[in-house]
């Protein structure tokens, strides 16, 4: 663990750190869709929960450093609960991770739920609103988020 941390590089590439974060968040995000249209209420809030650790593990991936960081992980999924995510993610992430800057992830976790939102409407008024798209469409979303996410704390690392 702490070789891994010794061979971390500080200077990670925020696109790399996008496509990891992306597709780590994007993949639980199929898993809390499925649980949601499964209408198994525990799991799907667990699953929620746990789109908050993709932009973290995206960031640890980027770096080389995947799991040499525990407290951030565990930031990323308390950080998740539904509508207290806005500030409690960064504010939780941005403590718990070295190098990272609670204004910063505060600024860049807004700009990722505009950039998912805006995907999300885009995306959704392209449909016509047809609901058996919106798992898709929120799937899509949730990866934005977090591929936004995981390149800000890359380029806006301190460490």
């Amino acid at each position: 663990m702490a070789r891994m941390a010794m061979n971390a590089k500080s200077n990670a590439n925020p696109w790399l750190a996008s496509v990891y974060g992306g597709v780590i968040t994007a993949i639980v995000a199929v898993a809390f869709v499925l649980l949601f249209q499964a209408e198994i209420p525990l799991l799907y809030i667990i699953a929620l929960l746990f789109t908050g650790i993709g932009p973290v593990l995206g960031y640890q991936l980027a770096r080389g450093a995947l799991g040499s960081d525990w407290k951030s992980i565990i930031g990323g999924l308390i950080g998740a609960i539904p509508i207290l995510s806005i500030l409690l993610w960064p504010i939780l992430v941005g403590a718990l991770t070295r190098g990272q800057s609670i204004g910063k992830l505060l600024l860049g976790n807004i700009i990722s739920i505009v950039l998912a939102v805006a995907v999300f409407l885009l995306l959704e008024t392209i449909a016509g609103q047809d609901p058996t798209m919106f798992g898709l469409w929120v799937t899509l979303a949730l990866s934005v988020w977090g591929g936004a996410n995981a390149a800000f704390m890359t380029a806006w690392n301190n460490a």
